[in-house]
C-alpha cells in the first residue's frame, strides 16, 4: 500500500506539470497538454521498441487516466498569495496540547464547547475517522448545537488510509456546518490536527478533489461575513 501511494504521488507530479514543460511532448496525445509530439514520443515507437523501453514515461502514459478528472494543479485557491490562509489566517486557529500535559487543553476545550452550545451563532463539529482490520474505513461526524446533536453523518469506504478517513470525517461535518444560517463560529474537534491543517495546504496530492470542494466553501464562508471563523481543537478518540 505504501509503494502504491508513492507511485500515485509520482503520477501526480507529471499531472501537475505546466502545459509548456518539455516532458509533455513525450507523452501520448491525450496527456500532452497541446504540445507537439517529440520524435521519440511513445506513439512513434514500434511495438518492439515500446516493449523493450524501460522508462517512467511508459508507466505514466498508462496510469495518467486514473488521475481524478477534477485534479487541477493550478487551482486559484492553492496558488501562493491566493490561498485562504494568506487572507484569513486570523480567522483560522488550531489548538493542540503542549508537550507537558493535555489537562490545560481539555480545560480550555470544555470551556470552548460549552460557550459554543450557549451561543446561537456557534456550532460544534465532532469528527472521527478510522480504518478497521477489514480495510473498511468509517468517517463519523456529529454536529452539536444547543447542547444536543442536530445532525449525525456517517460514510463508509474501502481501501483508503486513516488520514483519508479522518479528512473525510472533518469535511463531512464542516461543509454542512458552514451552510447553516447565522453561524459565525465553528468549532471542529478532531484527533488529528495534522490532517486538519492539510485542508489549507497547496501541495498536490491524491485528495485534491476533496480539498478543492472544502477550501472553496471555506473561502465563501469567510468572505460572507467578517465575523466568521473556524477553530480546530485536538481531542484523542479515547478521551472521555
Amino acid at each position: 500500500m505504501y509503494l502504491h501511494k508513492l507511485n500515485g504521488r509520482h503520477h501526480l507530479c507529471y499531472a501537475s506539470l505546466t502545459p509548456f514543460h518539455a516532458i509533455n511532448s513525450l507523452l501520448d496525445l491525450q496527456h500532452a497538454k497541446g504540445q507537439p509530439p517529440h520524435k521519440m514520443t511513445m506513439s512513434k515507437l514500434t511495438s518492439k521498441q515500446q516493449a523493450n523501453l524501460k522508462s517512467p514515461i511508459k508507466d505514466i502514459n498508462k496510469h495518467l487516466n486514473s488521475i481524478r478528472n477534477c485534479f487541477n494543479s493550478t487551482f486559484s485557491l492553492f496558488s501562493l498569495g491566493s490561498r485562504v490562509v494568506n487572507h484569513f489566517s486570523s480567522r483560522i486557529s488550531f489548538h493542540s496540547p503542549s508537550s507537558s500535559s493535555n489537562k490545560d487543553l481539555f480545560h480550555h476545550l470544555d470551556h470552548a464547547f460549552k460557550s459554543s452550545q450557549t451561543s446561537s451563532y456557534s456550532t460544534t463539529v465532532i469528527a472521527d475517522g478510522g480504518v478497521k482490520k477489514s480495510h473498511v474505513a468509517t468517517a463519523v461526524t456529529h454536529i452539536w448545537s444547543d447542547n444536543s446533536i442536530v445532525q449525525r453523518l456517517q460514510v463508509n469506504s474501502i481501501n483508503i488510509t486513516s488520514v483519508e478517513a479522518e479528512l473525510m470525517a472533518i469535511c463531512l461535518g464542516l461543509i454542512p456546518a458552514m451552510d447553516k444560517e447565522n453561524i459565525h463560529d465553528i468549532i471542529v474537534i478532531t484527533d488529528s490536527i495534522t490532517v486538519a491543517k492539510k485542508i489549507f495546504e497547496s501541495r498536490s496530492n491524491p485528495l485534491q478533489n476533496v480539498y478543492i470542494l472544502v477550501i472553496s466553501v471555506v473561502n465563501s464562508f469567510f468572505r460572507k461575513d467578517g465575523r466568521n471563523k473556524i477553530q480546530f481543537w485536538f481531542c484523542p478518540s479515547k478521551a472521555k
